[in-house]
């Protein structure tokens, strides 16, 4: 027994439920903090405790929950309450956020072998046409209009009838449709690249990074590399607008994110980043859940490497989910020089929900403008958020001021995506990115990598 005077050496924050990493069964879990860091610490009754880190920045954790939007109820839901969170998922009444964004895996067939492939091993199904439109009734129904639609996998251009489901997604009530990709088959194939700038679509493109050994380690093969340069070339010919989305993993590529902003600043074409802190779904050999990348070591990277262009006060969490999941920055990109939002704003002052819970125009007006911007169903293509932006930013507007902002907008999102050694409950239960699945039920994408996953 300790003496009645030890002092624990963490303090307690909060109460909330995870999984164990090895069954999968919800536990209660306790978040601490120990020094500067924040942990998670669970214990299973049959396979013991399990503690991870969360956050390397305590000040960052913290100071997020002041950016916690209201959540909006869809129009209609899917299941009924029944065992409760999370395993009620369709989306039930008790989940907190309406769908932003849907994801729709087409297929579960791929042209890489990813070690940490959120899908797992690939296989050879191929959803028809049939079951696709369904789904895209049940999302409608869902959310009366949808905003966002991306089009995934498994590697979704394997599937034979690509360009009619775009085009069945685009003709239903959703707003904007995206595809997730590779780049294998832009980079094989001129026709199809030159086919696909011609459906209107934003890409969400698989980049990692800058030369063999990252690729080696993170998608199979170094060959990769050649693979992706040829890809770039070809976007680049036609034009898509792109988002390149980066898995980053601690001592493979975590120096790669400033050389991947610099890219993105001299691509014009490229309108986006995404960094995904790695999650480790089904690979966790070799994997320390005490050591791994999160959300602040990334925006301190990214301050870092840019040299100061992009300083971690320019991101802000993403209201629209639970704060803790995702932070997110836009720059305005002219004659060679780029300004992050946040030094024509005191972006703070707006989107903090707790302090500010009362806004009168014109405030409100620059509130609804960032709520567009700070959103999971923001696409820089819409009109609706260039318009924001220029709202924001103060710019004079002018008949051709939208099309030179989808040109010279750059956003940077960073989320690190949950795995059984992070998963926290209360996050679940507000995300807004969901699995659009073929029996129309819409699954919170960190319960299904985690829950339901090769389960049908």
């Amino acid at each position: 027994m300790a003496d009645k005077n030890t002092t624990r050496d963490y303090i307690f924050l909060e109460l909330t439920r995870s999984l164990c990493p090895v069954c999968k069964k919800v536990v209660d879990a306790q978040v601490r903090a120990r020094g500067k860091k924040v942990y998670m610490f669970k214990r299973c009754l049959e396979h013991g405790a399990f503690e991870g880190i969360i956050s390397s920045d305590i000040d960052n954790y913290r100071s997020s929950l002041a950016f916690n939007k209201p959540g909006q109820l869809p129009a209609a839901c899917a299941a009924p309450i029944k065992n409760g969170c999370p395993d009620d998922c369709g989306i039930c009444p008790d989940h907190q956020q309406h769908t932003c964004l849907a994801v729709m895996e087409i297929t579960d067939s791929c042209n890489l072998s990813c070690p940490e492939c959120y899908a797992g091993k690939a296989g050879s199904k191929f959803l028809d046409l049939a079951a696709i439109d369904f789904m895209l009734d049940q999302y409608v129904k869902a959310e009366g209009h949808p905003e966002v639609l991306q089009i995934s996998g498994g590697e979704p251009t394997m599937h034979p009838q690509l360009f009619e489901i775009i085009k069945s997604a685009q003709s239903k009530n959703i707003h904007y449709v995206m595809l997730n990709t590779n780049g294998v088959k832009i980079a094989q194939d001129e026709a199809f690249a030159q086919k696909l700038a011609k459906t209107g679509i934003e890409l969400y493109l698989q980049f990692d990074g800058f030369g063999h050994d990252v690729y080696a380690s993170l998608r199979g093969g170094p060959q990769v590399w050649e693979m992706k340069q040829k890809a770039l070339e070809a976007i680049a010919r036609y034009r898509i607008p792109t988002t390149l989305v980066a898995t980053l993993a601690k001592g493979v590529n975590e120096n790669e994110a400033g050389a991947i902003v610099d890219y993105a600043i001299k691509n014009r074409f490229i309108r986006g980043i995404t960094f995904q802190p790695i999650a480790h779904i089904h690979n966790t050999a070799g994997f320390d859940p005490m050591d791994r990348l999160t959300l602040p070591d990334v925006i301190m990277a990214v301050e870092a490497q840019t040299k100061g262009i992009f300083k971690a006060a320019d991101f802000f969490p993403l209201p629209c989910s639970y704060p803790t999941c995702c932070s997110l920055t836009y720059a305005f990109i002219k004659d060679g020089v780029t300004t992050p939002i946040t030094r024509k704003l005191e972006i703070g002052n707006y989107l903090d929900y707790i302090s500010n819970r009362i806004i009168t125009t014109p405030a409100g007006i620059l509130r609804s403008a960032l709520e567009g911007l700070w959103s999971a169903s923001a696409t820089l293509s819409a009109p609706k958020v260039l318009k924001d932006f220029n709202c924001v930013c103060g710019l004079n507007f002018s008949p051709g001021i939208l099309n030179e902002l989808k040109e010279n907008i750059l956003r940077i999102v960073i989320k690190p995506f949950m795995d059984a050694y992070t998963f926290d409950l209360k996050r679940a239960m507000k995300c807004c990115i969901h699995v659009l699945r073929p029996d129309g039920k819409l699954i919170p994408f960190c319960v299904y990598n985690n829950l339901h996953r090769g389960k049908g």
